[in-house]
């Protein structure tokens, strides 16, 4: 439906992927909700497929309205006009009925309980969902969601570089300094070496503030999707192995911090490299993201505007931040909202507020897993404000810690090259927890041994923690 309690009944196709080929009666419903992904997400690619022929239970993914393919107005979805029916209210009713009619469509299925699932942006509608609508959704897991950055001032770029330090503290010093060469050739206003230094197809105008600012977060991304999705080599350029420690050892083999920084930038976005008839490929600064990172900008534009105010200033206090330090308006992406789509994005504790996700709800909250990565910068704005003590009430909402773990690693199916101990912990902490949500039983063990990850110097756990 269109639109939520539309008494027109104006309807649109939503592409939706449904396995039932281990389903028993009465076993779970495990749903995936895509995010903002420009592709639907098969849930067999995921561990919820392992899940799945375990738990007798089927998987199910729904795509996110105005993403992929699940456009209500074809090829004009993405107007001002047509926007208006991106709410999420209407997101959250998209996921009601396609529940409603899995247990209307398959058989055995119609007392079932459902497990939603997402995860970074997903993850924060999984435990929206749960949180208002828990008829329908019986319980939640929560992969990475970013809880804590909605309009408030965030301490991922501090993340960032804290992960490269814990890693090596000679590969941050050379990223440092590499980061201090570049603040001098823009203080200067060397474009040409700028340029040559990075592989640039064209330096930004280091006249323009805001064009400082971009190529600035065009830096620093590069060492965020890095560690974020250290777990996924193949999105990356050059990379055949671990990816963080690929990143640390180019850092301290190049010649200068420069070329190390160099280096960063090719592995990081060397994927869309532009090609040169005359010359050597070159990079474009002006591209936000990698296309394998795979996020529809323009709907998920609309989206930060209207409901998730995320906010990724950096701290010019870190090591990061290159021009004069901006006031947080300039840096927090809702601040174009008025420019771009008209509208006024809420307070990010009003959000928090009427969706029933701010901290003291959170806390309260049950049948939710929050899990985070070690190495995910979006872990220092996911849930954690969880207590330290595990209970036997298996409906506590928990957090899990995932020592090692990359941006939603814990999610995806089990791969034996990229996947150390620690996170296959996690998921059979998981996956007991689920258990437990569905038998009314606490589960067996909510904390595992340390075990050492591939890209961390010391041991860890995989931990559980409950409000």
């Amino acid at each position: 439906m269109l639109q939520r309690y539309d008494l027109a009944c104006q309807t649109f196709k939503q592409q939706y992927i449904l396995n039932a080929t281990y389903f028993k009666e009465g076993g779970p419903i495990l749903f995936y909700q895509s995010n903002e992904a420009t592709t639907i997400t098969c849930p067999d690619t995921l561990i919820l497929a392992d899940w799945a022929k375990e738990l007798g239970g089927l998987t199910a993914t729904l795509e996110h309205r105005y993403f992929g393919q699940s456009l209500p107005f074809g090829n004009d979805s993405y107007t001002q006009e047509n926007f208006k029916y991106l709410t999420l209210e209407n997101v959250m009713q998209d996921a009601v009925n396609f529940i409603d009619f899995i247990k209307s469509n398959v058989t055995g299925a119609s007392n079932s309980k459902a497990i939603v699932v997402g995860r970074s942006y997903g993850g924060t509608l999984s435990a929206i969902f749960r949180q208002n609508y828990p008829d329908v959704f019986y319980g939640a897991w929560a992969v990475s969601g970013p809880f804590y950055a909605f309009g408030d001032s965030t301490e991922i770029g501090q993340e960032v570089q804290q992960t490269y330090l814990r890693q090596s503290y000679a590969a941050f010093s050379r990223i440092k300094q590499a980061f201090s060469n570049v603040k001098s050739l823009v203080a200067s206003g060397d474009e040409p070496t700028l340029a040559k230094e990075l592989s640039l197809c064209q330096a930004p105008n280091v006249t323009d503030a805001a064009g400082v600012v971009t190529f600035n977060y065009w830096l620093v991304g590069a060492y965020d999707i890095l560690t974020q999705f250290s777990f996924m080599p193949s999105y990356f350029h050059n990379v055949s192995g671990p990816v963080l420690p690929t990143v640390i050892n180019d850092t301290l083999s190049a010649p200068s911090p420069l070329a190390a920084l160099n280096q960063t930038l090719w592995h990081a976005y060397g994927g869309d490299a532009v090609a040169v008839p005359s010359g050597k490929p070159c990079l474009d600064h002006t591209i936000a993201l990698p296309s394998s990172i795979n996020i529809a900008a323009v709907p998920f534009s609309w989206v930060r505007c209207n409901w998730v105010p995320l906010n990724n200033a950096l701290d010019p206090r870190g090591i990061w931040q290159i021009g004069a330090p901006l006031p947080p308006s300039a840096s927090d992406p809702s601040a174009g909202c008025k420019a771009l789509w008209n509208v006024t994005t809420p307070p990010g504790a009003a959000i928090k507020a009427k969706y029933r996700i701010a901290d003291a709800d959170l806390r309260a909250s049950t049948r939710i897993i929050f899990s985070v990565g070690e190495l995910d910068p979006t872990t220092s704005v996911a849930q954690n404000g969880l207590g330290d003590a595990v209970g036997t009430d298996p409906d506590q909402a928990v957090r899990v810690f995932v020592a090692g773990g990359g941006h939603g690693q814990d999610l995806e199916q089990y791969d034996p090259g990229a996947d150390w101990q620690s996170v296959v912990d996690a998921r059979n902490i998981e996956l007991n927890i689920i258990k437990g949500w569905l038998n009314g039983t606490a589960a067996a063990s909510t904390t595992v041994p340390s075990s050492s990850s591939a890209d961390a110097s010391s041991s860890a756990t995989a931990r559980a923690t409950s409000a």
